[in-house]
């Protein structure tokens, strides 16, 4: 869950937060997690995508030329697409 700046990680079964991360300068507009569990993405008015390790660690950073509207993960190629209103990336 994201809140302002901030991503909120959440033990699944307890649901109680387990970390927070305050890696964007901005608002965080978008979420995605990997089918596989090992990976998440976020992602927002700091134009820059972030994904991370399933253990909360930023493992890659992409930038683009806008804010960033949605991310999605390929449930079969485990790859990224990452959008914002005038660019997309596929990583």
């Amino acid at each position: 869950m994201a809140v302002g700046d901030r991503v909120f990680i959440y033990n699944a079964q307890s649901g109680q937060v387990v970390d927070q991360k305050r890696a964007h300068k901005g608002v965080v507009y978008a979420l995605a997690y990997s089918k596989d569990g090992q990976r998440w993405a976020s992602g927002g008015a700091d134009q820059v995508v972030i994904v991370w390790s399933s253990d909360g660690v930023g493992i890659l950073k992409y930038t683009h030329t806008a804010k960033i509207q949605c991310l999605s993960f390929n449930p079969v190629l485990q790859s990224l697409a990452s959008c914002s209103d005038n660019d997309f990336g596929l990583w």
